[in-house]
């Protein structure tokens, strides 16, 4: 009984290796021709326009609203302890550091993660089960190139900047909580916001923004492509784009972090 669970869990993980290495080569080659599509001279810009509106524009209350607030108990949180070394002043530089370099791409990915992969996925689901996509590629259209990539371009735009200006939010909302609760000094506040923020810390915001825009687009329209049994399925292909989308956000911020700051 003990040899048979042993080669039964031995099977059960060499078969979820196998589904991995597959997902990834399925998502590595579907981001491949999803970026050579972004280069065709025949792309619509209202289309583009409209995907960063839809990606961009449509994810800034939510994401500003929780930026503002992330940099509120940014200062909260570390203003107690620093006080007791007399170091207060230090609290936002401690908030800019933090965002510009995790909690601001991390936070601005799952959230687009969250509200718009699940509805790319959905979308072009229900495009799979209603043999919409075939009906595409009847009429000689490349999906990848017709679906796929107008939604990464705009992706690429769009979420580069709601970084940033959740990047600035949530350095108000310190400030607000830092000057008017705490009793920082607005002028001390301001300089040490950027005092030990670098152009380093900003291009790896920037790089990590742009590996995690990837992910969320590409991930949302496989599953989408890979959806099956009807209304059901549908549901299941926007619950495993944010899920997998999850996963793949924190697994490439361990990556990008690792690179950059600790080798």
């Amino acid at each position: 009984m003990a040899e048979d669970k042993k080669v039964s869990v031995v099977n059960f993980l060499g078969s979820f290796a196998v589904e991995v290495f597959r997902y990834l080569h399925d998502l590595f080659l579907l981001t491949t021709a999803a970026a050579s599509g972004m280069f065709v001279r025949k792309r619509r810009r209202g289309i583009v326009l409209k995907y960063i509106e839809e990606i961009g524009l449509g994810s800034l209350p939510l994401a500003g609203i929780i930026s503002t607030f992330t940099g509120m108990v940014l200062v909260m949180e570390t203003v107690s302890e620093l006080k007791k070394f007399g170091a207060a002043m230090y609290t936002a530089s401690i908030v800019s550091v933090s965002m510009v370099r995790e909690l601001g791409p991390v936070l601005v990915g799952l959230i687009v993660a969250g509200r718009v992969g699940a509805a790319i996925a959905a979308e072009l689901g229900t495009m799979k089960i209603t043999e919409q996509i075939d009906a595409l590629k009847v009429l000689a259209v490349d999906p990848v190139n017709f679906l796929v990539s107008p939604r990464f371009l705009g992706g690429l735009v769009a979420l580069p900047i709601l970084f940033l200006i959740a990047f600035f939010l949530a350095i108000g909302g310190g400030f607000l909580v830092g000057v008017h609760l705490v009793g920082i000094g607005p002028g001390m506040y301001l300089s040490q916001t950027f005092r030990f923020v670098t152009l380093k810390d900003l291009a790896v915001g920037l790089l990590k923004i742009v590996a995690f825009t990837t992910i969320i687009i590409n991930v949302a329209c496989l599953e989408g492509f890979r959806a099956r049994g009807g209304a059901e399925g549908v549901g299941r292909a926007s619950t495993s784009a944010v899920v997998s989308s999850f996963f793949l956000i924190i697994l490439a911020n361990l990556v990008i972090t690792a690179i950059f700051y600790f080798f």
